[in-house]
């Protein structure tokens, strides 16, 4: 499925083909399709650097990387139980 295919689908089982995306948008709506991590198969290989050259990123896709990356510590350290009570909130804002 490409990404312009994929447009407002959301699918258990989820094949997709990265090599022809041009742009981190398009990667992001290849995978955001997925409904599990697990129902997603990726063919074959793909441009990293579309996705991991900072030069390219505005300031406010930067941001958001940041911010995914402390909700994912942040989420890591609730399951583990190592996370203190006074950090809760069911808002990014709040957690943030």
């Amino acid at each position: 499925m490409s990404d312009y295919a994929s447009q407002g689908r959301t699918r258990p089982d989820n094949v997709i083909d990265l090599q022809n995306c041009k742009s981190h948008q398009s990667y992001y709506t290849v995978l955001s399709r997925s409904a599990s991590a697990e129902g997603t198969v990726i063919m074959q290989g793909f441009d990293a650097s579309k996705i991991q050259n900072t030069n390219q990123m505005s300031g406010y896709l930067r941001q958001e990387f940041r911010e995914l990356e402390l909700l994912n510590e942040i989420t890591k350290l609730k399951y583990e139980g190592k996370l203190p009570d006074n950090v809760n909130s069911r808002r990014r804002y709040g957690l943030l």
